[in-house]
């Protein structure tokens, strides 16, 4: 992160991410954080392991673990949920997508009704709606 120059830091960010196992990262992060080590770059390591995790759609990665639902977080405060929501309906479940969906329209205030059924929403927010 301290690299002066951005393209050698891109390359050397990118084999890093390429190389490493991304839950063993993030839990180094959530033990730098508690001593306070890392502060200042914390948020940036975070975005940078999930946009990476998004940019290779390779969501089953944390999928089942305690940093899922960072992943979804930062999916929906990026407003980039699309991707997550395929890869829930087709690997997972389709109340899983569903749950996701509910939850990013609650966040952007445009809460789902509550009697609508999985499937319903998902077509909702594939439509657009």
């Amino acid at each position: 992160m301290l690299m002066p120059h951005s393209e050698k830091r891109h390359w050397q960010i990118k084999n890093f991410l390429g190389s490493c196992d991304p839950q063993v990262i993030l839990k180094q992060l959530e033990e730098h954080m508690n001593t306070g080590q890392l502060a200042g770059f914390s948020h940036q390591i975070k975005s940078l392991i999930l946009n990476n995790i998004i940019s290779k759609k390779e969501f089953g990665i944390l999928a089942k673990t305690k940093y899922f639902q960072m992943l979804k977080m930062h999916v929906m405060n990026t407003n980039n949920i699309t991707e997550l929501v395929n890869y829930l309906a087709n690997d997972l479940s389709l109340d899983e997508a569903s749950v996701l969906i509910t939850e990013y329209s609650k966040h952007c205030g445009k809460p789902v009704p509550p009697d609508a059924a999985p499937c319903e929403i998902l077509k909702m927010f594939l439509s657009g709606l």
